[in-house]
């Protein structure tokens, strides 16, 4: 993984985690300008993170020329269980504790739903959120690796347009079903082909001739474009765009990033802090008001634990099982010469 892509990805983490603090703790009420910022901006982490997801999926799968089987499994084998992991312990908490967990409620069917990646109806009355309510990005995600499963199955030279269609085509007619399939009606899904888009250009060398002083403008007309696009709507041209011109920028420059160190193991971490933090922050919250502490007490706690669970969940959720769907891979290709 490039050392940049790393540090984008703790960078789009951290600043949904913030974001989803400053509304689950303050209701987006203070009017200091980091927490207006972070109101008005956190939410571009997620389409950071849709384009950062093309880059990666499609780099990864043509590098290694991926079957579509290997694909699936190796997708499902790092999104799943984690997801699964924090999906049950957000429903114990409702069951066990109540009223902790705002905007989110159970019911068995639901439940299902969430964990199949189908979009439902919240029974809390919020919309087409999953119990864990940032896994509305997964059930995108999800659909993304199926017309990117399908498209492995065509010649190389056919893939990038079959992918492309395929998002198209799921944008366009899905939501002509009507009910819940009006989800897919967002058009944040064609922030993935832009990542696809910087992948080839990537491959092809052009990314990594930009100088240095093209990177640095590109930055800042990407963060001005975000600021006139507030607050953030998950449009693929106000804030997928923007967020594209700041991950080409990022990997031109991958030299610059060789000694990232801690921002490494945060981009490592990254997913699993995306699926916990909020129901760590309203775990820290209900501290606070039992222990009495001070808000920026509260605060520094708050996000030690994320850290902390994010480096469990990585540690012996993620690569546990990523690891034993490689190890399972290998020991096929041993035993069936033919696969």
């Amino acid at each position: 993984m490039l050392n940049s892509i790393q540090t984008l990805r703790a960078l789009a983490a951290w600043i949904v985690v913030f974001h989803h603090y400053m509304q689950v703790a303050f209701k987006f009420s203070l009017t200091d300008p980091v927490s207006v910022a972070l109101y008005k901006y956190g939410a571009v982490g997620v389409d950071l993170f849709f384009v950062i997801s093309g880059f990666v999926i499609y780099l990864s799968a043509s590098q290694k020329h991926q079957s579509p089987g290997i694909f699936a499994l190796h997708r499902l084998a790092r999104i799943a269980p984690a997801y699964w992991s924090f999906t049950l312990a957000t429903v114990a908490t409702l069951l066990i504790v109540p009223g902790i967990v705002p905007l989110t409620m159970y019911e068995p069917v639901f439940l299902l739903k969430s964990l199949f990646f189908i979009p439902a109806q919240n029974p809390s009355g919020i919309g087409l959120y999953p119990v864990v309510t940032m896994g509305w990005t997964l059930n995108y995600e999800m659909a993304f690796y199926v017309i990117f499963f399908l498209a492995l199955y065509l010649p190389v030279r056919l893939r990038v347009v079959a992918i492309v269609a395929g998002v198209l085509l799921m944008q366009a007619f899905l939501p002509a079903l009507g009910g819940d399939f009006i989800f897919f009606k967002n058009r944040i899904v064609y922030e993935f082909l832009f990542g696809i888009g910087i992948a080839l250009l990537y491959q092809k060398g052009y990314v990594t001739r930009i100088p240095l002083v093209v990177a640095a403008s590109m930055i800042a007309v990407a963060f001005w474009r975000i600021s006139v696009n507030s607050p953030i709507n998950h449009d693929p041209y106000g804030n997928g765009l923007p967020c594209a011109m700041i991950l080409i920028a990022a990997i031109s420059q991958e030299r610059l990033f060789s000694r990232i160190g801690f921002l490494s193991k945060l981009g490592d971490w990254s997913y699993s802090t995306y699926l916990c933090h909020v129901l760590v922050i309203c775990f820290g919250l209900r501290f606070q008001q039992v222990a009495g502490l001070a808000t920026w007490t509260t605060f520094a706690l708050i996000t030690v634990t994320i850290a902390a669970v994010s480096w469990a969940s990585f540690t012996l959720i993620e690569k546990p099982i990523s690891q034993l769907a490689k190890n399972r891979l290998r020991a096929m290709k041993v035993t069936d010469p033919v696969t």
